[in-house]
């Protein structure tokens, strides 16, 4: 790793530490009396946050990843586990204060519909590679198809982050969101990909 990864890595695992400890000295002021092991759960969620910050940062410096990633993905990536553990220490607290509130759950709708438009954004830039994008394996030796799924995810991605949002302003979509937001992000690209796939196959 170079300087300025070690670097990245020290300050975003601190982030993450430090989020872990103003968790534990909030909660000690503020005691969980309703659903303990729902706060629990959220201690563990951050410390599986601080491990899996370490895994990122470290994949993400390799070679590969800096040449034939996003460069902006790859900054993202090194970056979310800090912003996605003050985001959840946030909304946990505020869920806490104002248990009655209903902005926790609109607040995450949109910080997943951003991550999805943002990556959206960024997924033709990427090149083949087994660590950033969608890591279908018959992909990986294919760049034609490769271009042409990272594309269409470019398209359903950053759709399926427009509906995570504008669904907090129309409630019977609601209904449907999780299940259209599946196959926005997973099916179609999977389903498209597979038939470039086979597609191509045929020609040899």
């Amino acid at each position: 790793m170079l300087k300025r990864d070690k670097k990245t890595l020290l300050i975003t695992t601190l982030i993450c530490i430090c989020m872990m400890i103003i968790y534990g000295a909030f909660y000690k002021f503020y005691p969980v009396t309703e659903s303990p092991k729902l706060e629990y759960r959220f201690d563990l969620l951050l410390l599986a946050g601080i491990v899996f910050n370490v895994i990122l940062n470290i994949g993400l410096s390799f070679t590969v990843c800096k040449k034939m990633g996003a460069k902006f993905l790859v900054g993202l990536g090194k970056w979310i586990m800090p912003f996605t553990a003050i985001f959840l220490l946030l909304i946990s607290i505020y869920s806490r204060m104002f248990p009655k509130s209903s902005f926790t759950d609109s607040a995450i709708y949109v910080f997943v519909g951003l991550l999805f438009i943002i990556s959206g954004n960024y997924f033709p830039k990427n090149h083949v590679n087994p660590y950033i994008g969608l890591k279908f394996p018959w992909l990986l030796n294919d760049e034609k198809s490769w271009d042409k799924t990272h594309k269409l995810a470019g398209y359903t991605w950053i759709l399926a982050g427009i509906i995570c949002i504008i669904q907090l302003f129309i409630n019977p979509l609601k209904v449907v969101t999780i299940p259209l937001v599946i196959i926005l992000v997973g099916v179609l690209p999977l389903v498209y990909s597979l038939m470039l796939h086979y597609k191509m196959g045929g020609k040899k």
